[in-house]
């Protein structure tokens, strides 16, 4: 797969002139996602490649990318919006600013947002248990709260037997909860364990406390006053328009069912890739994992919550901090946001000078191996990044590109 600036198809939307270097934010977590209002920018499209088409050219050819969005927000000013490669290879169809992407995992962003929203209205609390609210629930959970399924810290069974062929306990709901209600709940609250039970827990509490269906509530609340437009609810049965083709780097089983495991992992291929043809999930994972958006829908996302139209400041910034587990350590999530240190994304290859990230705190979120949304509040910087790849390491991707555009994120002192 051979790529090159004249036949990559760029859409590009940036602002022109130099960029100034921005202040750190005085306090990382509180200005976390609570930036200045974006100025959403809108020039003449152009097709000038730059160093982030240069690096995505190369980043897309190297990893075999099919197709890729991006977007950089800097200060609240859309700096750039970009689409590259194809949306479908078999059809040789371009990707554009508006073809639509399984966002994945990416929509439990979405999910804690709308349960925020019910938080700021008093309408449930963080600490109130789940059971309390969901009475049907086996008392064994009783010490789950709102904020444990929010920050992967609730120690429940996980719906999902295999979480790489996406294979539940079951296609039925109430029939997936009273299964894993069989098996023992780990310790509240000890470890940050990645867990989709909790989610779909949440979902069921947004359908109660609200009286609406979960996507009903989302699209309502968040989706439609965001301005969304191309965002739709559906795995790959579901017809979405302008969706691209998924594409994996991992190998198949010899009877073409699923994904190969091996010793418990995928096996990662390196020579080619293959059309994804099983990324099917039943609809109660709707609030873990069944939003398509593209990068407009992400960008639109993003502002909106700046400007705050969706949630207030301060709760976005609740939402950043990382859980303090029992031991006193932070966990891997927030209320929905990964909250790490950049330097945990080892070493740019960006640069010319290339090095070690910086210790800057990151603010991310992203799914299914092939989207990512990072922001560096300390620069006033967030990258956002679409592949129609699974396995195409989105935040490493965007980690770069961040560099691209604010060089000191990378620390002098491995040079």
């Amino acid at each position: 797969m051979k790529y090159a600036a004249e036949d990559m198809r760029v859409r590009v939307h940036t602002s022109n002139g130099s960029f100034d270097m921005w202040k750190r934010c005085c306090n990382r977590m509180a200005t976390a996602l609570s930036l200045a209002p974006f100025i959403l920018i809108t020039t003449v499209a152009v097709t000038r490649a730059d160093a982030t088409d240069d690096y995505v050219y190369t980043q897309m050819e190297n990893k075999k990318i099919p197709g890729l969005s991006l977007a950089v927000i800097r200060d609240g000013h859309v700096v750039k919006e970009a689409a590259y490669g194809k949306a479908s290879l078999e059809l040789n169809v371009p990707t554009t600013l508006d073809t639509s992407y399984p966002l994945a995992s990416m929509t439990k962003i979405f999910t804690a947002a709308a349960i925020m929203q019910l938080v700021e209205e008093g309408r449930i609390s963080l600490d109130e248990p789940v059971t309390q609210i969901l009475t049907q629930l086996p008392i064994q959970w009783s010490a789950v709260t709102v904020r444990h399924c929010l920050s992967h810290t609730s120690g429940l069974p996980d719906v999902l037997t295999d979480d790489v062929n996406v294979t539940t306990v079951s296609g039925d709901r109430d029939t997936a909860l009273a299964e894993v209600a069989k098996h023992p709940l780990k310790p509240v609250g000890v470890e940050s364990v990645y867990n989709q039970t909790g989610y779909v827990l949440l979902g069921m509490i947004i359908e109660k406390i609200s009286g609406m269906s979960y996507e009903k509530f989302v699209q309502s609340r968040l989706l439609d006053p965001a301005g969304m437009k191309n965002a739709r609810f559906g795995d790959a049965w579901a017809i979405i328009p302008g969706r691209a083709d998924l594409y994996t780097n991992l190998d198949i089983a010899l009877d073409h069912t699923k994904l190969l495991m091996r010793d418990g992992h995928p096996v990662v291929m390196t020579d080619k890739i293959l059309h994804y043809g099983s990324k099917y999930s039943p609809e109660y994972l709707a609030p873990a994992a069944l939003l398509n958006g593209s990068i407009r829908d992400l960008v639109s996302w993003e502002t909106a919550l700046s400007q705050r139209k969706l949630l207030k400041s301060s709760t976005l910034a609740d939402m950043a901090v990382p859980y303090k587990l029992t031991d006193g350590k932070d966990g891997t999530w927030g209320l929905g946001y990964v909250s790490a240190p950049m330097n945990m994304f080892g070493s740019s290859t960006a640069t010319k000078s290339g090095g070690a990230f910086g210790p800057y705190t990151t603010v991310s979120y992203g799914g299914g191996a092939a989207t990512w949304c990072m922001a560096i509040p300390a620069k006033h910087l967030i990258v956002i990044v679409l592949t129609n790849l699974q396995g195409s390491s989105p935040q490493y991707l965007a980690a770069d590109i961040a560099t691209l555009y604010e060089p000191s994120l990378v620390s002098t002192s491995s040079h």
